[in-house]
């Protein structure tokens, strides 16, 4: 995953979805294999596809207590990672 050489600890580092933590890029993938994206979405920017997702689901994205994480994604931020977190998918660390 490219990355700058320095990171912001408010920023989105990866999501948790169904009790996993999955960086950006397998997020999508697992949505589209989970039937929420379309295959479409891997030409996408991640908040884009989740922005037309949490639509079509009738998500509030800006209220994360109104859905759970077993429902759609949520946002983890850099600072609520520890070294050890890694992508349930791609096993990368985040």
């Amino acid at each position: 995953m490219n990355r700058p050489p320095y990171r912001r600890s408010d920023e989105i580092a990866a999501y948790t979805y169904k009790a996993d933590i999955y960086c950006p890029a397998c997020l999508i993938e697992t949505m589209i294999a989970d039937g929420i994206a379309a295959p479409a979405a891997r030409n996408m920017p991640t908040d884009d596809v989740l922005e037309q997702c949490a639509g079509a689901l009738a998500i509030n994205r800006d209220d994360d207590t109104t859905y759970d994480t077993t429902e759609f994604p949520k946002p983890a931020f850099l600072d609520w990672l520890t070294p050890d977190d890694i992508c349930a998918r791609c096993h990368e660390p985040l």
